[in-house]
């Protein structure tokens, strides 16, 4: 497996994680907001790293899942920049993601 192919298969394996967490969050989101709980206007202020403003967890990830989807090669002298801005994205949103499950198991 080559190096381009490793990373992207680690992306893969690192976006499915984030589409299963995202998924319940979202749930619990949509269940809370019909019970008129947690009501806000973003998970992300607007002026952090995502582009999308959205009150679910699955836009980020269709940014992030975009994003990877154009990482170019690592020959690119893009691909360096493109990497960081993409691993900054998954961290903050596996971040938000484990806080938001612990919050809700400790309830």
């Amino acid at each position: 497996m080559s190096a381009d192919q490793h990373i992207k298969q680690r992306i893969t394996d690192t976006l499915k994680t984030l589409t299963q967490q995202a998924m319940a969050a979202d749930e619990i989101l949509t269940t809370l907001a019909q019970e008129n709980i947690g009501r806000f206007s973003a998970i992300f202020p607007k002026h952090q790293t995502f582009r999308t403003t959205a009150t679910r967890f699955l836009p980020y990830l269709e940014e992030i899942n975009l994003q990877a989807e154009n990482l170019p090669a690592m020959s690119d002298p893009a691909f360096q920049p493109e990497l960081q801005s993409l691993m900054n994205k998954m961290g903050m949103l596996f971040e938000i993601l484990n806080t938001f499950h612990d919050i809700r198991d400790d309830q």
